[in-house]
């Protein structure tokens, strides 16, 4: 009775749903049969967005398990962060502590003849609040108007796909349908892979378990195993031998055709690091098309890894994969990659915004600002700070671990977020082919060939490579950019051989003045390098016959100390607080500075003639206005990495055991320091930097078109101070940030060398220089259209005030210990002082603006440093001392 009218989808579950084309049924209830065989057996349950603007997203993953309870069948999430290991006292404790929580639970509507238990399993996927975490923004699923799409179920997986309709979360009637494919798929058995141990010398994803049988006299309660596949010679004897069962990836049909080569190279690059541990053939690469074997696979299906192509029109690139919770072994894997990468330009509103500073300086930078927002660059809101954290997942990049424990952590909440995994290496690779374009663009105008499809291609295969290289359990690594010098990375390069240590970095092109288009064989180091082929040794090749698995890896962990296999990752990167300057994204070569000087010669010159290339007479002028903003920026954000240098430290994962190992820090050389400033003083400081032809800005008008819920630009006409401001602004936090300035300070005490960079050269090299005004002595000339400061100036002068007077003013201790504080606010008196000398001097010369400037600068210094001392008295009341004066109330 239960069943009548319903097919029936047998599998590893099997289910009942009523046909598609008869709409006077309920086509959100699906029944499932839950096998009393697969009662407590451990199953990875995931769910992925097949359709609308997320298609192609992991959403969540974890381990499950079926219970009945009475007349109930609960979906249990067990606690996969402590080992299970029967046998032994603590475990019963364990067990008592962390308790399993649940995803739902569904009352039993009957019971097959075999006395299988029957339950509605719509209840539960179109419940009001999303199953797993919920990514819609507070909306609620309108159960009246889903409906389940498709199910499948096999003998060890089952999968279904839903059409969820979810309100857009304000109370009105409308929303957005989304497509959601759950699976449940049977876990190996535990006996038939072994867990690898990590190694924190090298890069990749672990599964972690605290292990509470641990003897007291170890130092490590947590055991990590690399995630991997479990990708084994078929032949041991053999010195090359087929795997037992190799990785396999289809590329989606959706794939553009002229595209579709570079994706498959870049896939089966990874072959040649396993043929050098002696697995040949260990990926293959299949073609879905319309009428062959794969037309009707899902990607959503656990059983198979695609490549998808996406045109949700922003850009994107990821290639997350879904371990086994108990052992890390790999099961299944899936890329993404949105056709927005190739073809998208950046817009002024875009280039200096906080994505693009988060992409440059790493998420942290963004929580700082936004807890601190006296240290925002100017032309930035807290506001919009707050919403580039929330677009790019910076929460969920944190661990889901809290102070209350696993047992405070809701079920769905245990669920691993696809989120955690996530890759943004596509948002800084896209400005760099915009630069690409441009430069095509010029090479156009001059009558010469545009920029070849094999050169797209390359940047493409150097995507895939890096996020193929993620689904085979590597994480990144921004250390491996420098690793070569930039004559070296010109020689490599030309020659068609890696010219970055690993494709896990986030590199950008290589460009140099000069390249003839024709004859580059490619931007993008579209081969994998010695880390990679390193990294795929310890998690992939097996010891010799009578050798030890431990003996094995820690020999090869130990060539950690060979400059090629330097190896820093996201936690490495978090902006300011990451002290070591080779460690970066979208940097290139050990040497910041040659990286620099090589990006800034390259814009300047195309930017010396950029109305002759970038738009022709029939072309819109925001063609113009794009290509001048994507040139300065490329200027400004190479110099922020110079200025990582000043109070840089090198940071190195090697142990004491390894040959030739360096100490964990090493202070960047006093002198280096010095020249980085003396550059950025020569160049982000300089006024004459930012000189630009008036004819040129009055032709950088912004698009006026109004679609899709994108307006025009309020201003028209090209905020050019502002602009300016955006760009020395970055390398001037880097340069007064609190974070800094403490490392500075502390490593004073780490040297004992008379040339060591301090804290006070620091605050007063930066000042001097940038109120360099202040030692004129003779006014003569100066006017309204001609002052003493020039507007440049006048703002940079503003925006450094405003973070040292941040820094002075803190609470002593919190941001900045106390005695630098004193330094700070010292170096403020001193420029008071020169301020004032300034003013009387230039009295009756100065002009109206620069006096305003002056004055109100020193007036901000004095009021920041004599302003009322405001203290808590012993028994609670305020203490408030004010010009010699003691009063309490």
């Amino acid at each position: 009775e239960v069943t009548k009218d319903m097919e029936s989808v047998p599998g590893l579950m099997t289910f009942y749903r009523y046909k598609q084309s008869d709409v006077t049924k309920d086509q959100a209830k699906l029944l499932c049969v839950v096998p009393k065989s697969l009662l407590k057996q451990d199953l990875l349950f995931a769910a992925n967005f097949s359709r609308g603007n997320l298609a192609g997203f992991q959403w969540a993953d974890g381990l499950v398990r079926w219970e009945q309870v009475g007349r109930q069948i609960k979906l249990v999430a067990p606690d996969t962060r402590f080992a299970d290991k029967p046998g032994s006292p603590i475990t019963e404790a364990v067990e008592r502590t962390y308790r399993p929580s649940f995803l739902f639970a569904l009352p039993i509507v009957t019971v097959t003849p075999q006395g299988d238990p029957v339950i509605d399993l719509g209840q539960a996927l179109f419940s009001p609040a999303p199953l797993v975490q919920n990514p819609f923004g507070g909306g609620q699923v309108r159960r009246e108007i889903s409906r389940v799409d498709s199910v499948r179920s096999f003998p060890d997986n089952a999968l279904i796909d839903v059409d969820l309709a979810v309100s857009d979360g304000r109370a009105s009637i409308g929303g957005t349908t989304y497509g959601v494919s759950y699976a449940f798929r049977r876990l190996p058995d535990l006996k038939s892979y072994k867990s690898r141990v990590a190694d924190e010398r090298i890069g990749y994803f672990t599964t972690d378990r605290q292990d509470w049988t641990t003897k007291y006299s170890e130092r490590e309660m947590v055991e990590r195993f690399v995630n991997r596949w479990d990708l084994k010679k078929k032949d041991p004897t053999l010195d090359l031998s087929p795997p037992e069962k190799p990785i396999t990836f289809i590329i989606e049909k959706s794939v553009p055709l002229q595209w579709r080569r570079f994706v498959a190279d870049g896939i089966l690059e990874w072959n040649k690091a396993y043929e050098k541990v002696g697995i040949v053939g260990a990926i293959v690469v299949q073609q879905q098309t319309d009428d062959n074997e794969f037309s009707s696979i899902d990607p959503a299906d656990a059983r198979y890894n695609f490549i998808q192509w996406t045109v949700r029109n922003s850009v994107l690139a990821m290639g997350p994969s879904r371990p086994d919770p108990r052992t890390g072994q790999i099961l299944d894997a899936d890329i993404v990659i949105d056709d927005s990468w190739i073809r998208h330009f950046n817009e002024a509103s875009e280039i200096f915004a906080p994505k693009s500073l988060a992409a440059m300086m790493g998420p942290d930078t963004l929580k700082f600002l936004e807890e601190n927002p006296a240290f925002l660059p100017p032309g930035l809101t807290v506001e919009q700070v707050k919403s580039a954290r929330q677009t790019i997942g910076a929460e969920l990049m944190q661990s889901n671990d809290t102070a209350g424990g696993p047992s405070s952590i809701p079920a769905s909440q245990k669920m691993f977020p696809a989120s955690q995994r996530q890759c943004e290496m596509a948002m800084g690779l896209v400005q760099q082919m915009s630069l690409a374009q441009l430069v095509g663009q010029q090479a156009k105008a001059k009558g010469l060939p545009k920029i070849p499809d094999h050169l797209i291609g390359s940047a493409l295969k150097h995507i895939v490579m890096h996020e193929v290289g993620h689904t085979l359990g590597l994480r990144h690594n921004f250390k491996a950019s420098g690793w070569l010098t930039m004559e070296q990375i010109k020689a490599a390069r030309d020659r068609g051989e890696p010219f970055v240590a690993s494709v896990m970095d986030y590199t950008p092109l290589a460009f140099y003045d000069g390249d003839d288009l024709t004859k580059v064989r490619s931007f993008a180091s579209d081969t994998i390098g010695p880390y990679d082929i390193w990294a795929i040794e310890y998690g992939y090749g097996t010891p010799k016959d009578g050798e030890r698995e431990a003996d094995y890896l820690r020999k090869i962990a130990a060539r950690s100390t060979e400059r090629e296999l330097a190896y820093g990752t996201d936690e490495d990167t978090m902006g300011l607080v990451s002290p070591d300057p080779l460690a970066n994204r979208y940097d290139l070569s050990s040497d910041p500075t040659a990286f620099a000087a090589n990006q800034v010669d390259l814009a300047s010159k195309l930017l010396k003639n950029v109305r002759e290339w970038a738009q022709t007479a029939d072309e819109p002028n925001h063609y113009l206005r794009s290509a001048f903003v994507e040139l300065t920026y490329e200027r400004s954000r190479t110099l922020a990495y110079v200025a990582r240098q000043v109070g840089g430290q090198y940071f190195s994962r090697s142990r004491a055991s390894d040959p030739n190992a360096p100490a964990p820090l090493t202070l960047v050389d006093p002198k280096q320091q010095r020249a980085a400033l003396d550059l950025i003083s020569k160049t982000v400081f300089n006024e004459k930097f930012y000189d630009v032809d008036p004819d040129l800005l009055n032709r950088l008008t912004p698009p006026r078109w109004w679609q899709w819920g994108d307006f025009p630009a309020a201003r028209v006409d090209f905020p050019y101070q502002q602009f300016v401001q955006s760009q020395y602004g970055y390398t001037l936090f880097t340069l007064t940030a609190p974070a800094v300035l403490q490392r500075v300070y502390d490593a004073e005490v780490k040297t004992v060398s008379p040339e060591k960079l301090t804290a006070a050269e620091l605050i007063r090299t930066v000042r001097d220089n940038i109120w360099s005004e202040l030692k004129r002595e003779n006014f003569d000339g100066v006017s309204d259209a001609t002052p003493a400061i020039s507007t440049i100036r006048r703002n940079m002068q503003n925006t450094h005030l405003q973070y040292l007077l941040a820094t002075a003013e803190s609470e002593p201790g919190r941001v900045v210990s106390s005695d630098l504080r004193n330094i700070a606010r010292y170096a403020l008196r001193e420029l008071s002082d020169s301020i004032a000398a300034t003013l009387k001097n230039g009295e009756r010369k100065l002009d109206f603006a620069t006096r305003a400037h002056l004055t109100e600068a020193r007036s901000r210094i004095d009021r920041t440093l004599d302003k009322p001392i405001v203290d808590v008295g012993p028994r609670g009341g305020i203490i408030i001392l004010q010009e010699g004066t003691t009063g309490a109330k």
